[in-house]
Formats: structure tokens, sequence, C-alpha cells
């Protein structure tokens, strides 16, 4: 009987150490388990700060991206707008420019339609005949004292040639005239010789009419020296030196075509903006 209350008393303390290993381990694993979500929970809160940090960051990035890139897109229209409004100005000027400057060539060209007519109407011995022959005689002695050259040809028109050759001893005396009139108020004596010749070559068909003085001074060249006094040339040098003078008559200030101008390009400005 005591045998088998001793075994009875075994197996009770077997089992009871049985249910002990089974609730220890069973908290373990509670713990574990606990211990793992903890840790699981912990891992994902890190893990959504990191992820919010980096989307925040990469929010900041991407604005400051965007800005520069506005910024950019914004300085690169500004200057497409002012080269395209300097390029606006520079052809609404040039258009300007050469319509001034057609007028001024028709203006010219109108000009030496008229001067030729009145020569050619001069040559056939109207009224106004001695005055081409005295304009003649002018240019060849002004043309004399410009150079104050001993030997000088002459070029002229075929048209003149007999006129001005006929003119030629008058040119010479006249020049010394002027010459010895100069130098007596400086007492002093003039003494040079002028060989005044014609020239076999005439000046060109489309030339008006006047006169070229050639000399070769101290070279070998005929031509070294030459004042053109055609006029053609004379022509020239008129509407040359009145230019301002005549651009500010033909073309005075417009203020109502400077405001359309004006307005065009703001116009033209806009709509490259809204692109």
């Amino acid at each position: 009987q005591g045998r088998s209350l001793s075994s009875t008393r075994e197996g009770t303390s077997a089992k009871m150490n049985d249910n002990d290993a089974k609730t220890q381990i069973k908290n373990m694993v509670r713990f574990i388990e606990q211990e793992a979500r903890e840790k699981a929970e912990e891992i994902q809160d890190q893990t959504n700060l990191e992820l919010e940090a980096w989307r925040n960051g990469y929010k900041t990035s991407k604005r400051a991206e965007m800005k520069q890139e506005f910024e950019a897109e914004k300085k690169r229209k500004e200057v497409e707008g002012k080269i395209a409004e300097s390029k606006m100005k520079y052809l609404e000027d040039e258009k300007i420019m050469q319509a001034r400057f057609d007028s001024m060539l028709k203006m010219k060209k109108k000009a030496k339609a008229k001067l030729s007519e009145v020569v050619e109407s001069a040559r056939k011995g109207g009224s106004k005949s001695a005055a081409y022959k005295k304009l003649l005689l002018d240019l060849m002695v002004e043309g004399l004292l410009k150079m104050m050259e001993s030997r000088v040809t002459i070029r002229c028109t075929k048209a003149d040639f007999g006129l001005v050759d006929g003119l030629r001893k008058k040119a010479v005396d006249e020049f010394k005239s002027q010459m010895d009139k100069a130098c007596a108020a400086a007492k002093t004596k003039f003494n040079m010789n002028v060989d005044l010749q014609m020239s076999k070559i005439p000046l060109k068909d489309g030339c008006i009419g006047g006169v070229w003085l050639l000399s070769a001074a101290y070279t070998s060249r005929p031509d070294a020296i030459i004042v053109r006094n055609s006029f053609d040339a004379r022509l020239e040098t008129c509407v040359y030196s009145l230019t301002p003078t005549l651009r500010t008559l033909l073309f005075p200030a417009d203020e109502d075509r400077l405001k359309e101008i004006e307005e065009s390009r703001k116009a033209a400005l806009a709509k490259m903006h809204d692109h």
C-alpha cells in the first residue's frame, strides 16, 4: 500500500511538471510573439517615418527643380521676346530705310533727268547756251585752281568736245588772271605756264556733261591727280551734302506711324508669351 501511494505521488508530480513546462512554453511563445510584434511595429513605424521623410525630401527637391525649370523657361521666354522685339524693330526700320532710300533715289533720278534736259537744251543753242558755256569755263578754271599743275589733260563728253576745246585758252588765261591777283595781294609774282590739252578719250556716254581734269604730276601715271567736275559728280556731291536736309523735308516724324509700329510689336509679343 505504501508503494502504491508513492507511485501515485510520482505520477502526479510528473504530470504537474509537464503542465508547468507547457505553460512556460506557451508563456515564452506569447512573449516571443509579443516581442516580435512590437519589433515589427517598431520597424514599420521607423519605415513609415523614413518613407515620410523621403517623400518630403522628394517633394522639396521636385519643387526646387520645377521652380528652377520655371525660372529658366521664364528667362528663355524673356530672351526670345527681346530677340523677337529686336528683330521686328530691325525689319520695320529696314522697311522704312528702304522706302526712304527708294524715294531719295527716285528724286535723284528726276534731278538728273531734269539736268540732262536743261543741258541738251543749252547745247542746241537755246536761251541758256551762253550760261552753259560760262559754266563749262568756270568748271575748267576751278579744276586748274585745285590742281595747280603745269601740264593738264581735260576730258569731256563727245557732245561738248568742240565747245570745251574752244574754251581752253580762255580757261588758262582766266586761271592766270586769278592767280596774278592772288599773288599781287601777297606781294609776289605768279610764274607758271599751263599746258592744257584735250584728251582723246571722252567721258562715258551716260555722263550729262561737264569736265574732268587729269595730271600726272611727278609720276608716270597720266591720271595721278583727277578733278571730277562733271555734272554727274557735282550732282552726287550736292545730294550727299544735302541728304540730312532732304530727309528732314521728305520724311518728317510721323507719330501715328510710330504708335502703330509699337502696338504691332506689343501684340506680337503677347501672342508669343501665350504660346
